[in-house]
């Protein structure tokens, strides 16, 4: 590996998941892994590209083998980006006078290390996609037809659901973003405003303060908006006791946060503000349930016993699930869901987001972002979470 002019980290820690994830391999049985999406390419490799949204070409594929090697495939064009960004040193081409087919340089290193006919991991479980079109995706099950082909969703998971202290340090600035975006949204609030206005205001001053990107943010405010679920901003005017829903969040150095904060242009409804408040304090039990050692399951529980115990149980939009991992993906594994056995552990971050939802009333609760620490876990977007009444 080396140290390249756009790499993300030091290359210490490239080499350290590298470790980590041949240890994986070797414990499972695996001669190789193939890693397509732009997720895990960046992770273990911080390989980037501006053309990852792109449906036409598949910007790069790291492959790994279980004795350390790691190679990254990418088209002839692409190879000077994989040098300035990645820290592979190892980079194989396909194009004219390279590699005949993508499929071809994928396999390369695989037929080098004699692992060709080997059983060989690729993204196929929960929370991951191959990032190959249907004929390069052939083109790569016919060079692997003598291999046995299995998930590697679950080491992958193993490796990236633990955050670093330098995978934290940029979640932890990405929250910082976050919460200091919304509330300038907020503050810029008024009465007419659209909700594609309050969007871009958000928007701009995550730029202002850092981001490199942004999540197409879920802002809906009033009764018919209520309960279009991640339906991006529209052109409606925000009016006099509308509910205002702003959920997402910025991309910094790869990393996001996403919350949800809500406020209100008037007042409420002592309905709509004990509804409000029922959720928002589900929110707070479940954090305050988050322990190193504690199952997952057990944090699902608590929130769900605290709805149930309520008048709002029948609403419980999500019961049995109160949100997800966050990093390098918005929304990463393990859940937080009911079925999930998985243990905390230090490292792990989080947005836990229990919400009720009641037609014509509003779509009610709050997300946060927490790291799972030592001796509990620490809220990374300390912020106003009341119900802001502007």
């Amino acid at each position: 590996m080396r140290q390249s002019l756009m790499l993300g980290f030091p290359v210490e820690e490239y080499e350290r998941r590298l470790q980590k994830i041949t240890s994986q391999m070797e414990s499972k049985g695996i001669d190789a892994i193939i890693l397509t999406s732009d997720e895990n390419t960046f992770y273990f490799s911080g390989f980037n590209s501006i053309v990852w949204d792109s449906k036409v070409s598949t910007p790069g594929v790291v492959i790994i083998t279980k004795d350390g090697s790691m190679a990254l495939a990418t088209t002839k064009g692409g190879a000077e980006t994989a040098r300035v960004t990645s820290c592979a040193e190892d980079i194989r081409a396909y194009g004219k006078d390279e590699y005949p087919t993508y499929a071809k340089a994928i396999t390369s290193l695989l037929r080098d290390k004699g692992v060709i006919r080997g059983r060989v991991g690729l993204e196929l479980g929960e929370g991951h996609k191959m990032h190959l079109n249907y004929n390069a995706s052939q083109d790569l099950f016919n060079e692997l037809k003598d291999a046995e082909i299995v998930d590697a969703a679950e080491i992958i998971w193993n490796l990236r659901s633990i955050k670093s202290p330098l995978e934290i340090e940029k979640i932890r600035e990405c929250c910082s973003i976050n919460i200091r975006g919304i509330q300038k949204g907020l503050d810029s609030l008024y009465e007419g405003m659209t909700e594609d206005e309050l969007y871009r205001t958000i928007a701009q001053e995550y730029f202002r303060l850092g981001a490199q990107r942004t999540l197409p943010l879920g802002v809906r405010a009033g009764v018919e908006r209520y309960s279009q679920s991640n339906c991006p901003p529209s052109d409606r005017p925000i009016g006099k006791g509308d509910i205002i829903l702003i959920d997402g969040g910025p991309v910094y150095r790869g990393y996001y946060s996403d919350i949800i904060r809500e406020a209100v242009i008037g007042k409420p409804t002592d309905y709509q503000l004990e509804m409000f408040n029922v959720a928002r304090e589900a929110c707070y039990k479940g954090i305050e349930a988050i322990k190193p050692g504690v199952p997952i399951k057990e944090v699902v529980k608590v929130v769900d016993d605290f709805m149930d115990n309520s008048k709002f149980s029948e609403i419980n939009v999500y019961k049995n699930w109160c949100g997800h991992s966050i990093g390098v993906g918005v929304h990463e594994f393990p859940m937080l869901d009911s079925k999930t056995d998985t243990i905390l552990q230090p490292g792990m971050t989080f947005a836990i987001e229990p919400y009720i939802y009641e037609y014509g009333v509003g779509s009610l609760g709050i997300e946060e972002n927490i790291l799972v620490t030592e001796t509990g876990c620490e809220i990374l977007t300390p912020s106003n979470s009341e119900l802001m009444i502007l």
